[in-house]
């Protein structure tokens, strides 16, 4: 399997996983699809779970306005049983490393580093469990992107978490201690979306209360997707992302008539992503299965089909919902086994159990019981190994903020940071720089004014900016190219992912065509942005 060499790190949160009792039949290895799946039987869709009578609704993203591909099922959630198993671009000199970020479609933006001690105490005291502070951060993203749109919405929910006002008149919070309750406080309102998600069931019934604040399928899909993807935000040091507890690793044979069947890479597609993704040695047979039943591992589809669905048969609406770089190139390739196999692997932990995972994939019973059993006849022996294991967390944050090594030049920039007043690029690219570097900040968002000398509204604005006046205790008036600031400079004009700037302005024009320019009242400090 191999290592992230990202410094991002986070756990898993565990999923149960239902056992297979469906006897296994093997299935001709010239047969793309098995028997069973020409059956023209489908699932009725279940209802959708009871929201407890109280408390009301309280998330403010309407029910109503979900994604355009969402399923018209709704799908079951049957009871788990335990499983058992838990384009290349330039570099600057090697000088500076500041984290980059694997491409997916994980998340939609980061956790800012500083809500995440928040999201822990919230959920320790009202015991949402080891999932409790990736699902407030979830919904925090959902909601308010993490404070950035606080409404009042269309629905009228406001603040961080977006609840609707009576729903704060019962659950509000004044988690600060500041003799106010106020929901555009991140403190408040995050200890009040934990009191909630308490009332309506958590940590027992984690779906069930996710509907509660908004009675819709698709969001708590939503929810529980994206926190599949922050894992267990740890309450380490500066409240760090803890490291993952000891996974498994697996090395596995098929059953022999299977061996010289199952090619090598699909194989090694199946053990990583079942590891990834603590599906267990099931898990495993089961991504087999799929690819075995949909495609022949790939020798049953054209190129078109595998450039639309990918071995394993996803939809569009699942690439777009969980998509993931399963074997760390940097792209998603729908046809690569491993990035096939992690996507769905990923799906089927968002959904808790494998067969409600399964049912997921293909709303049909009948499809269910077929992988089931084929995974059973395709099951031969795993060696397991514990490891420790890095997670990614696609477009989170790669550390917090090293306050040993960031100098401020004013409180105002203090309280943008701990205000949640900064976009979450700006605070992850601070954490990202910290870690080996010191630097000075000249200006972030209420020390700078609101437009440019062009007249025009600075993304400092917005939070969106920062100016860096020093680097490792040299100051940016040395504009040498190989002075700190410099190198700097261009280290973040090729950072890749999500914390590339795509406003770069210093002295001089630091990577030739790419974004960053020059600009003579730029001398002093190196001005990283981002636009939208």
């Amino acid at each position: 399997m191999g290592r992230l060499r990202n410094t991002i790190a986070a756990a898993a949160v565990g999923a149960a996983l239902t056992a297979a009792n469906a006897h296994a039949a093997e299935v001709p290895a010239n047969e793309t699809i098995a028997p069973a799946l020409e059956q023209n039987e489908t699932l009725a869709a279940p209802e959708a779970p009871e929201a407890p009578a109280t408390p009301a609704p309280s998330g403010g993203t309407d029910a109503k306005a979900g994604p355009v591909e969402k399923p018209e099922a709704s799908e079951p959630t049957p009871e788990a049983e335990p499983d058992g198993g838990s384009a290349p671009v330039p570099t600057p000199g090697e000088i500076f490393e500041v984290p980059s970020i694997p491409t997916s479609s994980c998340a939609a933006q980061g956790v800012p580093p500083v809500l995440i001690p928040i999201y822990n105490r919230a959920a320790t005291t009202y015991g949402l469990g080891s999932q409790g502070p990736a699902i407030l951060a979830s919904i925090n993203g959902i909601e308010s992107a993490f404070g950035s749109n606080m409404g009042p919405s269309s629905a009228g929910a406001v603040g961080w978490m977006q609840f609707m006002p009576s729903t704060w008149e019962t659950y509000g919070v004044d988690a600060n201690g500041d003799g106010v309750r106020d929901p555009y406080n991140p403190e408040d309102a995050i200890f009040a979306a934990a009191r909630y998600l308490q009332a309506a069931g958590m940590p027992v019934d984690t779906y069930g209360a996710i509907f509660a604040y908004n009675h819709a399928d698709w969001y708590v899909a939503e929810v529980l997707a994206n926190a599949s993807c922050y894992g267990a935000l740890g309450a380490g040091v500066s409240g760090g992302f803890a490291l993952a507890p000891q996974l498994q690793e697996f090395a596995c044979k098929p059953a022999p008539a299977w061996r010289e069947r199952i090619p090598a890479e699909y194989m090694e597609a199946f053990e990583d992503a079942a590891s990834r993704y603590e599906l267990g040695q099931r898990g495993v047979w089961a991504l087999a299965s799929v690819a075995h039943l949909e495609s022949n591992f790939g020798r049953g589809m054209s190129n078109i089909q595998m450039r639309e669905r990918g071995p394993l048969g996803l939809e569009p609406s699942e690439w777009k919902a969980y998509a993931v770089d399963g074997d760390e190139d940097g792209h998603i390739h729908r046809g690569d086994p491993a990035d096939s196999a992690a996507t769905l692997a990923r799906l089927i932990w968002s959904r808790g159990s494998l067969r409600a995972g399964i049912f997921t994939h293909n709303q049909a019973q009948w499809y269910v019981q077929a992988v089931l059993a084929d995974a059973e006849a395709l099951e031969g022996k795993c060696a397991v190994t514990p490891v420790d294991w890095q997670l990614a967390l696609p477009n989170t944050v790669g550390a917090p903020i090293n306050w040993n090594n960031l100098t401020l030049s004013n409180e105002l920039e203090l309280h943008d940071i701990t205000g949640g007043l900064l976009d979450p690029r700006i605070v992850a690219l601070l954490g990202a720089i910290t870690q080996q570097h010191t630097i000075t900040i000249s200006a972030l968002r209420s020390d700078h004014s609101e437009l440019t000398t062009e007249g025009n509204v600075s993304n400092h604005y917005y939070g969106r900016a920062m100016d860096i006046a020093a680097v490792d205790g040299v100051s940016c008036t040395d504009t040498a190219a190989g002075a700190p600031c410099a190198e700097l400079g261009r280290t973040l004009a090729y950072l890749q992912g999500p914390l590339h700037p795509t406003e770069l302005i210093y002295c001089f024009d630091l990577d030739g065509p790419g974004p960053a320019f020059a600009r003579s009242d730029h001398c002093d400090h190196v001005h990283a942005g981002y636009d939208g």
